[in-house]
């Protein structure tokens, strides 16, 4: 299939998402940057969201499409983001998940970034953390906009890789922010499928931000534009219980390692802070799950003293 310059291949990959697809798409549509293309990809989804996303697809049928894995299996969001990438046509790809929200002018910005820097393969931003949309649920908890890596500048690969992610220098920026040349997610071979409902889907965007860091040069907007539905009927936030959150990070980490090995990675700085992070993941699960517990604990001490 040959790329389009300048057209913006969106996928938003949904599974059970009828409450809140509806309103995702919307923030598509309402685009100041006219050139994109939606791939609506359904993960196997038995709600009633399959018929939102095909009534979009009758509605504007020259750039809106729905795709689905065969016999409308459900494999989890990095095999649905890797569907919709592959039947694209953009010269970038950008990922929505299917209760985010992009600002107006989200694409217009941020395409205008990778024009101004040709040698970036990957963008990324900070994300609002969107609380206000059910304060009944969260808690009254206010919006807010994690720090990530500092904006708008270049970093070249694998500048990022030791200081992000699980590493905790660099805060972890959301896949709805994400902007990727067609190039550079061939390049570090897509989003990872390893990470699906028979393994672990925590930590999946991750490992695509690990492999993109490793890979290709990375430009980090310092606007945000776009807002993470924290979302209490999220499956992530259903399945974040300590046990599977210590199961997930101990499947990642070996992950990682081997990726590295595979890659011929040396540089001294990364092995250093992976095995900073996963040394008790050599230990049985319930003392690792322990370990962390007691780091947690220190750790909210520490800055619960640092901002008296």
């Amino acid at each position: 299939m040959g790329e389009i310059k300048g057209l913006v291949s969106v996928t938003i990959p949904f599974y059970n998402a009828e409450r809140f697809l509806g309103e995702t798409i919307e923030s598509v549509l309402a685009q100041n940057y006219a050139a994109w293309e939606l791939l609506l990809v359904d993960d196997g989804s038995i709600d009633g969201s399959t018929k939102i996303a095909q009534s979009y697809v009758g509605r504007h049928p020259d750039r809106i499409f729905y795709l689905e894995h065969e016999g409308h299996c459900n494999l989890g969001v990095n095999a649905a983001r890797n569907l919709g990438a592959r039947n694209s046509r953009g010269e970038f790809l950008a990922f929505l998940d299917s209760d985010d929200v992009w600002v107006r002018k989200k694409l217009e910005v941020h395409v205008a970034s990778m024009i101004e820097h040709p040698e970036a393969g990957f963008l990324i931003g900070p994300t609002e953390y969107w609380y206000e949309w059910d304060p009944e649920g969260n808690g009254n908890r206010k919006n807010e906009v994690p720090a990530i890596a500092p904006g708008n500048r270049l970093y070249p690969p694998p500048a990022l890789l030791a200081k992000t992610v699980t590493f905790g220098k660099y805060g972890v920026p959301c896949p709805c922010s994400f902007l990727v040349r067609r190039w550079a997610f061939e390049r570090a071979g897509g989003f990872d499928e390893e990470f699906n409902p028979s393994t672990f889907q925590h930590f999946e965007d991750g490992a695509f931000l690990l492999k993109m860091y490793l890979h290709v040069s990375v430009y980090v907007s310092g606007t945000c534009l776009d807002k993470n539905r924290c979302n209490r009927f999220s499956m992530t936030r259903q399945a974040a219980t300590i046990r599977n959150f210590e199961a997930a990070r101990r499947f990642f980490f070996r992950w990682l390692a081997n990726y590295l090995h595979k890659e011929e990675v040396a540089d001294r700085e990364i092995w250093r802070a992976v095995r900073k992070e996963s040394w008790f993941y050599c230990l049985p699960l319930p003392v690792a799950a322990l370990a962390r517990r007691v780091q947690w604990r220190i750790a909210r001490g520490f800055a619960k003293e640092g901002s008296s």
